[in-house]
Formats: structure tokens, sequence, C-alpha cells
């Protein structure tokens, strides 16, 4: 009998223990359908440790999710093997974590990578990496004291900034190469460093090895294109290092760049557009432009009393001025459309104040294309859009103005305070920029320019990316005038797109290929 009461308590105490000793189980986070590499697993059906672990290692995975929201109190060190793609925001909100090392390759990894974990003192990348996002990095880690890279890193778009808030962190330690940096901080390795290193070289090997799979995955995503930006990189240096895999690199970026815009950037897209051709859309369509006498256009003029704030200077600065005084007394907000009610420069500025917000960058181009108009200066209001404009709806919309002393039409955004010149500091019109970009021209921003008078805007972000983009159809409104569309009680103009040859575009009521007519003087 004692012998059973032994046994039993023993089962219970055993019990007891086991039901304290949970499991925690880290599913797929599901950002990938396909494998990113095929024949390479996305993720095992679960991965399962311990929710009390202190340490845990984690197998070779396709993708990862975010750990952090797996709440493991304990847990003070955690190792990953070869991972193709990490998310931004992996480690976030881990009281205990102290240590992390990243034993494997990583494909990609996005920004912020770690945040607000407060005892992390280490963190150590043994493997090559072939991208991150960026430019965040890392926020909120006050106890970090090293970053450390031993190997290559190809394309490495992370800064260290003090606002990210990390007081014990020197900088990162470069124990291998980093081929392109974008941080005035960080050193590019050179091919003549790289030559005599062979566990580099075998490294970038790796790597090139590693792009080819995804170049030529079935259905690897978003990775496609962000590695073969990364390949643009890499494949170069091998071939210059002799390397064998810079041939094979080579044909897999081939076979990546042939299945469409997949792989393309903004300008390399608007570089591969079709021509322009000759034909008006119809001999009854034109531009029109109304005049500063125009009642709707008085009331604004004298509203805001336009003709002191356009000034008695030449055009090009009475232009200007309208410009940037629509800027600084319009804020922009792209997240709230335009002004309910009447789409005039009265009605949109005293909503403006009555609700303390901003418009988009469709309201206030129609905002500066009417205070031009009050000023008798023809303006168009242009509505520049992407290539892929039926499911990428980042479109932007700028004015032109018409300049007399030019003889021609020149670009004025006024979400950015934004103008566009050649090297020898001639303004130019959209079009001219487009063929400028097309031609490996220069095309230089004014040093200005800038968002809401709060963040300065670049040349590289504004030029070569969201406007090289939006420079693939144009639009138009053929009647320029106060309220040119939505509820008004006067006759309105139609919309005409300037669209390459073979590329028609269904929102507006006509299209054209033919530049010169669309670029006609008022």
């Amino acid at each position: 009998m004692r012998q059973r009461n032994i046994i039993f308590a023993i089962l219970l105490l055993s019990a007891g223990v086991f039901s304290r000793a949970e499991n925690t189980v880290i599913k797929s986070p599901g950002y990938f359908t396909d494998p990113i590499r095929d024949g390479h697993e996305l993720f095992p059906d679960s991965l399962v440790y311990p929710s009390d672990a202190e340490e845990i290692v984690i197998p070779d995975v396709g993708m990862f999710g975010l750990l952090g929201e797996y709440k493991f109190p304990n847990l003070k060190k955690v190792t990953f093997g070869d991972v193709d793609y990490l998310p931004g925001g992996l480690f976030m909100d881990m009281p205990e974590l102290e240590e992390v090392v990243f034993g494997g390759m990583i494909g990609h990894f996005d920004c912020t990578l770690i945040m607000n974990c407060p005892k992390l003192k280490s963190i150590v990348f043994k493997g090559p990496v072939s991208s991150t996002g960026g430019p965040g990095f890392l926020y909120n880690l006050p106890s970090l004291e090293s970053v450390v890279f031993e190997s290559v890193v190809v394309d490495l778009g992370i800064e260290l900034a003090a606002h990210q808030t990390f007081p014990k962190l020197a900088g990162l330690t470069n124990n291998g190469a980093f081929l392109k940096v974008y941080s005035d901080s960080l050193v590019a390795a050179t091919t003549e460093q790289l030559k005599d290193n062979p566990r580099l070289i075998a490294d970038m090997e790796r790597i090139s090895r590693w792009q080819s799979e995804v170049l030529t995955a079935k259905n690897p995503g978003f990775m496609r294109k962000s590695e073969y930006s990364s390949a643009k990189i890499l494949q170069p240096i091998l071939a210059e290092l002799g390397s064998r895999e810079a041939e094979s690199l080579k044909k897999a970026m081939e076979y990546a760049w042939n299945l469409g815009d997949d792989v393309k950037n903004e300008l390399e897209i608007l570089k591969e557009a079709p021509d322009y051709a000759d034909g008006a859309p119809s001999p009854d369509l034109k531009f029109r432009y109304a005049d500063a006498t125009d009642s709707l256009l008085t009331l604004s003029r004298e509203r805001f009393n336009l003709d002191s704030i356009a000034g008695d200077g030449d055009d090009i600065s009475r232009i200007k001025n309208l410009l940037y005084w629509v800027h600084n007394n319009f804020p922009h907000n792209g997240n709230n459309g335009l002004a309910p009610g009447p789409r005039n420069m009265r009605n949109t500025y005293d909503s403006m104040r009555r609700d303390s917000c901003g418009y988009n960058c469709r309201a206030l181009a129609i905002c500066l294309t009417e205070a031009l108009l009050a000023e008798g200066i023809p303006a168009r209001y242009i509505t520049c859009l992407p290539k892929a404009w039926d499911t990428d709806s980042d479109c932007h919309v700028i004015c032109v103005a018409w300049s007399e002393s030019l003889g021609k039409w020149i670009w004025v955004d006024p979400t950015f305070a934004a103008y566009v010149t050649d090297d020898k500091g001639l303004l130019l019109h959209p079009g001219e920029v487009r063929y400028r970009l097309q031609h490996d021209l220069p095309v230089i921003l004014n040093k200005d320019a800038n968002w809401n008078n709060k963040w300065p805007e670049e040349q590289d972000h504004y030029i070569d990316y969201y406007m090289a983009k939006n420079l693939y159809i144009l639009d138009a409104n053929t009647y320029n005038q106060a309220e040119p569309e939505g509820p008004s009680n006067h006759q309105q103009g139609r919309h005409v797109a300037l669209a390459p040859k073979g590329i028609t575009y269904p929102n507006s009521h006509f299209n054209t290929t033919d530049e010169q007519w669309f670029w006609q003087r008022p």
C-alpha cells in the first residue's frame, strides 16, 4: 500500500513538472506563397522550443517571422542558420535578449531588424549577406555594444543615426567586406582589396549561386527584384576577379530581365518605353486656358492678393513666386484626397484652415494652376502616371506654366516646391525631363525642393525614382480654369493622355502619341 502511494505521488509530481514545461510552436509567417528558391523549403511545418528557453537555435529556413511575438520571457541568445529572408521587427520587445548570432548566409533582411531589446549587447553576422533594407537597421537598444560583420555584404543599405538610440555602440565592426554602402561613415571594398582573400571570394561566389537560384525561381515574389539589384553589384566584381561564377550569374540575370519588368528599376522601365508618333487625337480637340478676367479667377486673385505675391519681375520670377507661395500655404497630405466642395483655391484654403489639414498633390496642383491663370500665365496641371497604372496607384500631379520669355512650358511642382533644369540651368518641362532621363542627359532638381518645409527632397529619390516611374504616361485637362473638375456650374474640359505607341490609358477621354501636339504653345 505504501509503495503504491509513493508511486502515485511521483506520478503527480511528474505531471506537475511536465505541465509547467510548456512548448512554444513557431509557425510560418506566410510572406511568400512559393519557395524563394525552387526546391528549397520555405518553412518547416513548425518549430518547437521550450517556452522558458534561455537559448534557441533556428535551423536553415526560407523565411522567418517576428520572433518577439512569441513571448520567450527568458530568452537570452538566438542563433540562426542560413535564411533567405528576414523581416523588419524580427527581434522586438524582448526584455532578456543579450546576444544574436546569424551563423549562416542571409539572403535579405529588412529594416528595422531589431528594436526595443534593453539588454541586447551583441549582434554578429558570421556568414555573407546579399542585401539589406534601409536606412533604418536598429532602434532603441541602450545596452548594445557591438555589431560585427565577419563576411561579405553585397548591398549594405543601412546606416547608424543618433536618433536610433544605441548610445554604447561606436559603429559597425567590419571584418569582411562591404561591396556597396550608402552611409558616408562606411567604406566599400575595392577589387584590389578582395583579390588576395580566398575566404571572401568563396563567400561572394556562394552569394552569387544563391542569387542565381532566386533570379530563376518560379515565383520568388519581391525577392527577385531586390536580388537582381544586388547581383548588378556583385557580378562585375566577380568578373573582374576572374571567377567562374560571374558567367553563371550573368545568365541568371538575363533570364530575370527577359521575364518583363519584374526586376527593372523605374528608370530602366522608362528607358524601354516605345517611341511617340505623330498624329493628334482629334482635329476638334483644343487646349484652352481661362483668361485672367474670369470671375472665379478674379475672386482668387483679389482674395489672396496674387498680384503682390507674383511681383513685378520677369515671367520666371513670377512663376516661381507663385510656386513657393502655394507650397508654403497649402500643406500636402496625400492621405486626405481633395477638399470637399468646389475644387478652387478659396475652398481648398478654407478647408485646410478649418480642419487643420493638408490635401493631396492633385489639390495643390489645381490650386497652383488657378493662381498662375489668375496672373495671366497659361498653366496646366499634369497627372504623371507609371506604366503599371492599373496596379500602382502612386501617381503624382504637378503643374506646367508657360514661359513667354523661354517660349516653352516649364515644370513647377507645388507639393515639393520643385522645378527641374538641365546642366546649364535651363528650366525644363516634363516631356524634356523624360527625354533626358531616357538618354542619360543631366537633369537637376532645385536644391531647396522640400516636403512641407520639413524634409528636403533629394534628387535621387525625386528624379531617378519617383518621377522616372511617373513619367510613363502624362494626362492633362484640355480646359484649365478655376474648378476644372469636380462639382461646378460651368463647362469643363476633357482629359487627354500622352502615351508611348502601343500603350492605352483608358481613364482619359482621349489618348495621343503626338508629343508635339501635347506640348503645343497656348
